[in-house]
């Protein structure tokens, strides 16, 4: 019963893929969705592609493992979710519009700093699609690690299952289906983080017996302060940075339908969010209490254990169909931030060659395949957590990019070459830093937090460097003019 309820998920997710699919005419549709979509839709969009199979499989490992002293990274995520939708999104909805009808975010940064040697658009894509492929490893692990708990398969065909699934509906309707799918997905998840708990508290019936279990393990699971200090409460908190940097996020911003529906889908956004993260660590929390005499070999997989052990088949196929709904909705939505990437920034810069309308669509969607191919390739390692990937490419990601989006939006005086120097700063931080987690003390911080910083000094100084010496073209403060001008009309 739960392979058919997969089936029939499986079913409706390519025919919302197919009925998107008649929808593309060129690579504005494919990418962006003509920018047509409604506040739900983008928020819902926007918080699907977010939250990935960490949501339903990594928070509440960790929180089975440690205890509440997990929820630092939610408060973090919430508070830079928060800010990123109060400050980033109306402004780049505008902006991305007026600087050329920008289609990725290469282009903008591009276009905003009116860089007619291509570097910094090159540089952009290729970092994006460097982390963006550790990223959609991390979900292909855990789509591999989902198959081989519930039916017995080996890690590498879920893997292989796992990369024909969410290829076939990526490349079928391209950004339209990612986001129709989101709503369906995320909504899926909703529910599934909201029953879970509560299944659970009944099951055990109820906080008494819940305590009296988590109690006898005598780890201090309630303690949200347990074996926190300051370096690695910062580093929790420090998640939330993350959030500027991220263009599978971003990206749902640029398709919104009109800025002024911003305030809407931000609220719609932080209430699916909050009552995500509460649901999930609960799931985590109350795990820990179900299997107190008989511990998880992998932690990360305490959802599906709990959906298998207590439910009816059919619930069970409905959940575990939320678990597939958290990690297609990021990978498709990073997969085709990486084409975009692959065809519309790079592809051009290394051929000196335009694309015809015509070929980008189908040039976008060969490049998919070969994204995902080798983010399958990250993956075949059946050792890899979906944390750790999820955590190296969020930092590089946010450290590289989010300094220079936050700039750019609100300081007029903002350089090329500043942008240029924020994000190498702020991406080789986080390769190096990570690679001296071995060592003891501020080495211990989540290599997001001295990236953000470093990258943030590096778009300062070097554009203050570039202002002294004249090197500011007027251009770019008459177009930032002209932006913040559309941004107080749109008010």
């Amino acid at each position: 019963m739960k392979l058919l309820i997969l089936i029939i998920y499986f079913l409706i997710v390519f025919f919302i893929g197919y009925i998107a699919s008649r929808r593309m005419r060129n690579a504005s549709g494919y990418l962006l969705g003509n920018r047509s979509f409604n506040p739900y839709v983008t928020a819902l969009g926007a918080g699907a592609s977010d939250m990935s199979g960490w949501l339903l499989l990594g928070l509440p490992g960790a929180v089975y493992v440690t205890g509440v002293s997990e929820i630092w990274m939610p408060v973090g995520l919430v508070i830079g979710c928060y800010l990123n939708w109060a400050c980033v999104a109306k402004r780049l909805r505008i902006f991305t519009e007026i600087a050329s009808n920008a289609l990725t975010l290469p282009t903008y940064v591009s276009n905003r700093f009116l860089d007619r040697t291509g570097i910094l658009r090159l540089f952009m894509a290729v970092t994006s699609l460097l982390f963006f492929t550790v990223y959609a490893a991390s979900g292909l692990a855990a789509f591999a690690l989902l198959f081989k708990v519930l039916f017995n398969l080996s890690y590498t065909t879920g893997l292989w299952l796992g990369f024909l699934s969410i290829f076939f509906y990526t490349c079928l309707g391209g950004f339209v289906a990612v986001n129709w799918v989101d709503v369906f997905q995320g909504s899926l998840m909703l529910f599934a983080l909201l029953i879970m708990p509560v299944v659970i508290w009944l099951h055990l019936r109820g906080g008494n017996e819940i305590v009296a279990r988590l109690s006898a393990l005598h780890l201090e699971y309630t303690n949200p302060l347990k074996n926190v200090d300051i370096v690695s409460l910062l580093s929790l908190l420090g998640w939330g940075l993350g959030y500027f940097g991220q263009p599978h996020i971003l990206v749902r911003f640029m398709a919104a339908r009109s800025s002024k529906h911003m305030h809407v889908a931000k609220n719609i956004c932080m209430i699916w969010m909050v009552l995500c993260l509460i649901g999930a660590i609960l799931v985590g929390l109350f795990g820990a209490a179900l299997y107190v005499h008989a511990s998880l070999a992998k932690p990360e997989t305490v959802f599906l254990h709990v959906a298998v052990s207590l439910f009816t088949p059919v619930m069970a196929g409905i959940l575990l169909a939320a678990v597939l709904s958290a990690i297609m909705s990021t990978i498709a939505a990073q997969l085709l931030v990486c084409s975009s990437a692959l065809i519309e920034d790079i592809y051009p810069r290394l051929f000196d060659k335009r694309i015809s309308a015509k070929n980008e669509v189908k040039l976008n969607r060969i490049a998919v395949v070969i994204i995902a191919l080798v983010a399958l390739l990250l993956a075949l390692n059946p050792n890899n957590s979906v944390l750790a990937l999820v955590s190296y490419a969020w930092a590089g990601l946010g450290a590289a990019f989010g300094p220079v989006i936050l700039f750019s939006l609100y300081w007029r005086r903002m350089s090329r070459n500043g942008a240029l120097l924020g994000m190498i700063l702020g991406g080789v931080t986080v390769v190096l830093w990570r690679s001296l987690h071995g060592l003891e003390g501020i080495f211990q911080l989540y290599e997001l937090i001295p990236g953000f910083v470093l990258g943030s000094l590096g778009v300062y100084f070097g554009s203050m460097l570039d202002a002294r010496h004249g090197r500011l073209p007027p251009q770019v403060l008459h177009q930032y003019d002209e932006f913040v001008a559309q941004t107080d009309v749109s008010r």
